[in-house]
Parts: structure tokens; C-alpha cells; sequence
């Protein structure tokens, strides 16, 4: 378990937030039922933890979002992702584990930390008013009540949220008459990550973009796969989803793509020029374009 202890010692050191780190967070709860898992999953648990600190630590090295650190940073991704693959790790445990979704979870997080630090500086931004991460997406609100006379009085004010993998969002209270403060938290830019996507999926992620982006139209709503296996006659540009990459650049794993660090990039590009754009100008666009939206 010396290892383990490295992982620990880590996380103390660089004051490492494991609702961030979604990926040592999974390590973290995997030792923690270590007695519970079969030898197979000890034996994978206990060869992947030295390829995933090498993962991480090389990453925290890395600082900025150039091309050639997202290079870097994606090809420290794919050589944790060949070693899983090439001992065959990865389905070693099981989905409601979330071990392997959580690679990617974390990614992000790394993917975007610097550039968020950057925005906050930018905005002077220092009571945390935008945050990164895994996140209860807000969507919408709605108005109950038993009957006619708590309707007028008193009406019960219900709010839906809906998980997101990543996002980076505002949190928000709100307060309506006397009633206490709900907390909310509104997108800017929601993510989803996918090990694969298939119609059944891309079904569910249409219908919740529907939802966030009723939520706030001014937000992106992005599915991040490492790959498509959708049939080609499926075409999801009619759908509120912004974007779907595909960092294989294939509908099936087994053709061997490693991520590609171009696809990477271009998440990291859109964000960064939604981030610096004017979300809503009518007078600018009129004047410039004659067009509205």
C-alpha cells in the first residue's frame, strides 16, 4: 500500500480538491473497499495507480492551454489510456464504478484550470463567483401549490437541475418573497464525456441540452466521446447540441486511434472564443450585418 500513500501525500501536497479530481477521487474510494474487490481488480488497481500519478503529476507541471501543452497533456492521456488498454484494464471494473469515465472527467478539469484562472483574474473575480467541475446543472423552475389559497399566499417554488460532467457556471441564489434561498447553478459552458456514444445516448444528451440551454441560452452545451458509433443517417445538427467531439476520430475503439490532440485543442479554442465574444449585441449586429441573431 506504499503507493497508496504516494497518492495521499500528493493530494496533501498539491492541495488537490478530489470533487475536482474526479479520477483520484475513484482511486481514493476503490482502496478504501480494497478488501471487497476480486484479485484481478487488486492486481489492475494496483498497476494503474503509478501510471495515473505519473499522469497527474507530469500534468500539474504543465501550465497554459498553447497547442503544444494541450499536445502534451493529451500525450499523457494516451499513454495512460495504451497501458489500461494493452493489459486489459479497461472494463476491469465495473460501470457503476466509473472508473474509466472519470480519466476523462478529470481531463477536463485539467484541460481547462488555467484558462479558468485566467478568466477569474480578467473579471477580478474574487468571491468565487464562476466555478469549474462536475456540477448540478440548473435547467428550470416551476411554481406548486395544494390548492387555490397557497397558490396566492405561499406557492411552493420547485427547481430541476441536471448533472453535468463538466462545466464552468455561475453559482446563483435566488430568493422570491420570503421564502429561504435556493441555489442555483447556471452554465456558461456544459459538458458531457463519453467512453462512446450511440442513438440510445445521443437521444438522452439532445433532451438535455434542450433542457440547459432553456436554462441559459447563452450557453454551450458540448458532448465530449472518444468515439461516435452513430449511424451516419443520424444527424444531431437539428438538436441544441453546440458540438460533438470526437477524439478518435472513429465510431469504433478497436481501430486502434489514439486521441488526437487537434480535436482536443478545438474544444479548448471554442470555449476560450465563447468565453471572449459578446453573447447578446443587437445594435452592433444590425450595424455591422443587417442580421439579428
Amino acid at each position: 500500500m506504499q503507493i497508496q500513500e504516494e497518492l495521499k501525500k500528493i493530494i496533501e501536497k498539491e492541495k488537490i480538491n478530489l470533487s475536482e479530481y474526479r479520477h483520484a477521487s475513484n482511486f481514493i474510494a476503490k482502496y478504501r473497499q480494497y478488501a471487497k474487490l476480486n484479485p484481478v481488480q487488486k492486481k489492475a488497481l494496483d498497476n494503474l495507480l503509478p501510471q495515473y500519478l505519473n499522469f497527474l503529476l507530469k500534468n500539474l507541471e504543465l501550465k497554459g492551454y498553447s497547442k503544444k501543452i494541450i499536445e502534451e497533456r493529451t500525450q499523457l492521456l494516451n499513454q495512460y489510456f495504451d497501458f489500461m488498454t494493452e493489459n486489459g484494464y479497461d472494463n476491469t471494473f465495473t460501470s457503476q464504478g466509473k472508473f474509466r469515465p472519470t480519466i476523462m472527467e478529470e481531463f477536463m478539469y485539467l484541460l481547462f484550470k488555467d484558462l479558468f484562472l485566467d478568466i477569474k483574474k480578467d473579471l477580478k473575480d474574487q468571491h468565487n463567483l464562476i466555478n469549474l467541475g462536475g456540477v448540478k446543472a440548473y435547467t428550470n423552475l416551476y411554481f406548486s401549490a395544494k390548492n387555490l389559497k397557497q397558490f396566492v399566499e405561499n406557492p411552493i417554488i420547485g427547481i430541476n437541475n441536471k448533472n453535468q460532467d463538466f462545466a464552468i457556471y455561475r453559482p446563483i441564489d435566488l430568493k422570491i418573497n420570503n421564502e429561504s434561498v435556493q441555489k442555483i447553478n447556471l452554465p456558461i459552458i456544459a459538458i458531457e464525456n463519453k467512453t462512446y456514444i450511440d442513438k440510445t445516448m445521443l437521444e438522452g444528451s439532445i433532451a438535455t441540452a434542450e433542457k440547459i440551454k432553456s436554462g441559459n441560452p447563452y450557453s454551450l452545451f458540448f458532448i465530449v466521446t472518444e468515439t461516435y458509433e452513430v449511424d451516419s443517417s443520424v444527424d444531431p445538427a437539428y438538436s441544441r447540441i453546440d458540438q460533438i467531439f470526437v477524439l478518435r476520430k472513429s465510431k469504433n475503439k478497436d481501430d486502434g486511434n489514439k486521441i488526437f490532440p487537434e480535436v482536443v485543442f478545438s474544444i479548448v479554442k471554442e470555449v476560450k472564443e465563447h468565453l471572449d465574444r459578446n453573447w447578446s449585441n443587437i445594435e452592433e449586429k444590425l450595424k455591422m450585418n443587417g442580421k439579428i441573431i
